[in-house]
């Protein structure tokens, strides 16, 4: 599969762009036409999905935070961890209808929901958020993301937007301790679009160096968009990544997972440190989610080329009725 050159918007007259991995963002994702569709509801509440995960990832500092509008629902989450105390710190919130009928978000709008909060103004993002702690990240966008339009079961299409290794300046105030990190640690998801009722996934994130000091970014997914989203940055180069899979330990927050590509470009292990973890039963959506974060070890083999990298991100493991 190749990257195709970059469009301006997701859908155009009613049609959707053909599916495949697109070269940076698509600004506009409107999915209106789509959205009035539906009887007595319509697919705006019963079918369309939206998030922005922001994720930073370093050997001194995680910090992670989302904002979901899943339809009938918007829920919003915030995390840190610190892995030389252990100290790790989440909040979280769900509002039925926390957005309303008109909220159809590009990556660059405003999503606020609660004490969480996400900007951007000149190309830079800033996440933020203010409770049981303070979190402020600023990240710097560049041009080096895919737009992915994928299959979805059942329903019109599903879309995503990755992009990582970006320049982050992360804040972290918690009972007068102030933990900082910045460097090219940040990653962001934003998805918008149909996924089916009944949804799967594992998911992988994560940035890194190899043993010669060049930088490594990976985004990895399975049973999810068509397996079509999974891209390995090098040194800032995208290459498109086959099938992965993965091979979670049980549990999933303690024992170590292993990961694989089918081309055979990475083999790797993710040991976690830590996990976050939600298990959502709302009659209508059900969701088992866990995330732990925690340190990869693995090869790197591409154009003749191998050698050994390590790495700091997150894994996933998620169920979804919705």
């Amino acid at each position: 599969m190749k990257i195709h050159p970059p469009q301006p918007q997701l859908l155009k007259h009613g049609k959707s762009l053909d599916f495949g991995v697109y070269d940076d963002l698509i600004a506009n994702p409107s999915t209106t036409f789509w959205d009035d569709e539906g009887f007595p509801l319509k697919r705006r509440r019963t079918q369309r999905k939206t998030w922005i995960f922001f994720g930073a990832y370093s050997e001194q500092l995680f910090a992670g935070l989302a904002i979901v509008d899943a339809g009938l629902l918007a829920t919003a989450f915030a995390y840190f961890y610190e892995p030389s105390t252990g100290i790790f710190i989440e909040d979280k919130i769900t509002i039925p209808f926390g957005f309303g009928n008109d909220f159809n978000p590009t990556l660059k709008d405003e999503w606020k929901l609660g004490k969480y909060r996400i900007t951007t103004n000149n190309n830079v993002m800033n996440v933020r958020y203010s409770g049981k702690f303070e979190l402020n990240i600023d990240a710097f966008l560049n041009e080096k993301g895919v737009s992915v339009v994928a299959p979805s079961p059942g329903r019109p299409f599903n879309f995503t937007y990755k992009n990582l290794p970006l320049p982050v300046k992360v804040n972290v105030q918690y009972k007068g301790k102030v933990l900082s990190a910045e460097g090219n640690y940040g990653a962001i998801d934003f998805t918008k679009g149909f996924p089916p009722r009944s949804t799967e996934w594992n998911w992988s994130s994560f940035i890194g160096h190899t043993e010669s000091g060049s930088s490594i970014a990976v985004n990895l997914v399975d049973k999810f968009n068509g397996n079509i989203e999974n891209v390995l940055w090098l040194d800032g180069e995208r290459h498109i990544l086959s099938n992965a899979n993965f091979s979670p330990g049980k549990p999933l927050d303690k024992a170590d997972w292993s990961i694989t590509t089918v081309d055979g470009i990475l083999t790797m292990s993710f040991a976690p440190k830590g996990v976050r973890s939600e298990n959502l039963n709302a009659g209508l959506m059900k969701s088992i989610f866990t995330q732990p974060f925690g340190k990869y070890e693995g090869v790197l083999k591409i154009n003749g080329r191998s050698e050994k990298f390590i790495a700091w991100g997150v894994a996933e493991d998620h169920m979804a009725v919705w």
